[in-house]
């Protein structure tokens, strides 16, 4: 079963390679040389301060599926349907997220990405019903051994202007 994060704190590339490959993430030294206890995050208060500085970001679920919402414009990408209202203090267009999923592409289980970006898309709550009864006979599927292959995934044709 696959555990769901709340947050996710937000690393660059390189130091997610790093923390990957037991480095310091600021300065790329192994732990091995370390002069300083491994269970840190890393080698010196002087690269433990350059890191938090770079790094100190981190994406709460809610901040995160709006970011897909905005990116769709709130645009269910089932159906087509637009969800958005107009802010009476700065009439701008909004995504209505109390309308409105972010919906894992790739179910989490099937080996989806909970916090891969391009594994979400936005879901009306309709479309989202029945996107979900899909998903769970896939995963059925998939437990029993039946969706031999992970990446397997229906495609599904988004809604184009």
């Amino acid at each position: 079963m696959t555990v769901r994060e709340s947050y996710r704190q937000i690393y660059s590339d390189i130091a997610e390679k790093r923390i990957r490959n037991n480095q310091c993430p600021a300065c790329g030294k192994p732990k091995s040389k370390w002069n300083r206890r491994t269970d840190w995050r890393c080698c010196s208060v002087d690269c433990t301060e350059k890191f938090w500085k770079d790094h100190d970001k981190s994406w709460s679920w809610g901040q995160f599926r709006m970011e897909v919402f905005k990116r769709d414009k709130g645009i269910c990408q089932r159906c087509g349907k637009k969800f958005t209202f107009v802010a009476k203090s700065d009439n701008k267009e909004y995504p209505d997220w109390n309308k409105l999923v972010a919906d894992h592409i790739k179910p989490l289980g099937i080996d989806g990405k909970m916090w891969d970006i391009n594994n979400l898309q936005t879901l009306c709550k309709k479309c989202n019903k029945i996107k979900t009864r899909e998903d769970m006979k896939d995963i059925a599927n998939y437990k029993k051994g039946k969706l031999k292959v992970k990446t397997e995934q229906k495609i599904l044709i988004k809604f184009e202007k």
